[in-house]
């Protein structure tokens, strides 16, 4: 079992030893380091469990955020036991004992960040994830893209190096705040059922006119799958078809020369001016309108 710490210039670094394919950056770790904010970027990396990947921790000095790409595990903090999977999110407060361990038959791959923030930064909500905590994000190469922009910044040097790889950071935390704040430590099942939804309608919105026909394709009752949004999401099941039916149309808009009908009928509208009506009520603007304040700016 690792201790999950390295001591670095002085400083204990929350790194594990049962890692394999490991890709790390250094910073902050000098007095002249400045911070962005009382943000100040320690060290950040990619790791690949190994099957007897097993830390326990008590006293670094700095705040952890990790995330979960590949594999499985359990994380134990403040009393509770969590799973961690593919798209799990999770800060720790500075001192606060825990275990992180990963399952034997299928390890897990994960990001972290290690950073401190000080007396500036006392509104830590502002930054997204309060240190504590532990959430779920379906927008998972989204945040991989962020971890990995971050320590390929980190390995570099420049005069605005330090200040790239804070922004890095704080895009990190807020993309880790509007993700979904689990109940009870177990949202494996229902995140994957909400998945499955979004992914079904990201695919075949023109052809999703009810719930009826979601329900259809994924195989879920209506009245579950609304509870799966008011989980999962920011918006109900009609509203997200909706919102990715009007993108569509603007974009057909503004890049084929389709009929305002046939845009309609292309993301799935019969009528064209209920199509027009929706389209307003979301852009502001007919989509003749759209089209024309288009054409004027180019």
């Amino acid at each position: 079992m690792s201790d999950g710490r390295r001591q670095l210039k002085g400083q204990v670094i929350p790194l594990a030893t049962a890692v394999s394919d490991a890709k790390y950056c250094f910073q902050g770790q000098g007095v002249d380091y400045p911070e962005r904010e009382g943000l100040r970027l320690l060290c950040a990396g990619r790791e690949r469990c190994q099957p007897g990947f097993h830390v326990e921790r008590t006293d670094f000095a700095c705040v952890l955020i990790e995330f979960v790409v590949e594999g499985k595990g359990k994380l134990r903090a403040q009393g509770q036991i969590y799973d961690l999977f593919p798209g799990i999110i999770f800060s720790y407060r500075m001192n606060t004992p825990h275990d992180l361990w990963a399952e034997p038959t299928d390890p897990m791959t994960k990001f972290f960040a290690a950073y401190q923030l000080s007396r500036k930064r006392s509104a830590v909500p502002k930054l997204g994830i309060v240190p504590g905590t532990i959430r779920w994000t379906r927008d998972l190469a989204a945040v991989q893209m962020l971890f990995e922009e971050l320590i390929r910044e980190g390995q570099l040097a420049g005069e605005l190096n330090q200040e790239i790889t804070a922004r890095y950071l704080e895009l990190i935390l807020l993309k880790a705040g509007e993700a979904v704040l689990p109940k009870d430590g177990q949202i494996a099942g229902g995140a994957d059922a909400y998945q499955r939804t979004m992914a079904c309608i990201e695919s075949d919105f023109a052809s999703l006119a009810s719930l009826g026909d979601l329900r259809g394709r994924v195989g879920l009752d209506p009245n579950y799958i609304c509870r799966l949004f008011r989980r999962f999401g920011q918006e109900t099941p009609n509203q997200c078809i909706t919102r990715h039916k009007v993108n569509r149309a603007a974009e057909l808009l503004l890049t084929q020369n389709k009929s305002i009908a046939e845009v309609a009928q292309a993301v799935g509208y019969e009528d064209a001016y209920y199509f027009s009506r929706v389209f307003k009520k979301r852009f502001g603007y007919s989509p003749r309108e759209f089209r024309d304040v288009a054409k004027q700016n180019t």
